[in-house]
């Protein structure tokens, strides 16, 4: 009878690692996103921004461990929208995604603004004449065509924007607030040269997301982490850092 007791006593111990938040330690959540600085960064291999830093704590909170994917931001779009098991981070919400993904955690928010080496114009319809670029796949190219812009150029990345616009290959580009300076910097020149012109469109937020079959349970917890970090402060006290 006591090795019956026993025995079944090692069989409750191994279920219960096997549903144990640290079993589940052992099969990482992908996280998939794009070099994106200051919101996400691979330097040297070792994954950063500010974004990425919001989510990292949250999931730390929750027992979620992670696992970061950097790719081209058209191929992390595609990831999220042929599996249920990865996240992508940063995901702007807009219309045109909204039943299309999960929506699982606001992370922060941004302007888009239009950026320019010369002076900036002073409106819109004076904007319109311009040659402008940004990354192709995301919020901007909305934002660019509810403007009206038609001399347009998509490029894979904002690094490359910044270096077209230092050649004055393009007029002026169209990005995040928040990315400018810090991209402007990565690609070798002074930041104090950008002139900010005209905001496009309202403010926005950019969210981790996934697709509609997520798990649920995971989902939530991250939701609930998150809401934690902007109670006590710490989401705001990351964000500031960056800034």
């Amino acid at each position: 009878m006591r090795r019956l007791i026993i025995a079944s006593g090692r069989v409750l111990l191994l279920l219960a690692s096997l549903f144990s938040p640290f079993a589940a330690a052992e099969h990482p959540v992908e996280v998939v996103t794009a070099d994106f600085p200051p919101l996400t960064t691979d330097v040297e291999g070792k994954p950063g921004g500010v974004a990425l830093e919001i989510l990292q704590e949250a999931c730390n909170r929750a027992g979620i461990p992670l696992e970061f994917n950097f790719l081209p931001w058209q191929r992390a779009q595609w990831e999220v929208q042929t599996r249920n098991d990865v996240l992508i981070i940063p995901f702007t919400r807009m219309p045109s995604r909204e039943a299309s993904y999960q929506w699982i955690a606001p992370l922060l928010e941004f302007k888009t603004v239009l950026i320019t080496l010369a002076a900036p114009p002073t409106s819109l319809d004076a904007a319109r004449q311009l040659k402008v670029g940004y990354v192709r796949g995301t919020s901007f190219k909305d934002e660019a065509e509810r403007a009206g812009f038609t001399h347009v150029e998509e490029t894979n990345d904002d690094e490359t924007n910044a270096r077209k616009l230092k050649i004055k290959h393009i007029d002026a580009w169209i990005t995040m607030d928040l990315m400018a300076d810090s991209v402007y910097r990565e690609a070798g020149f002074d930041p104090s040269e950008l002139k900010y012109g005209p905001i496009l469109g309202p403010v926005k937020i950019s969210y981790v997301a996934a697709a509609p079959g997520f798990p649920k349970e995971t989902a939530e917890k991250i939701t609930r982490a998150v809401n934690q970090m902007k109670a006590d402060g710490s989401l705001q006290a990351i964000i500031k850092r960056y800034r």
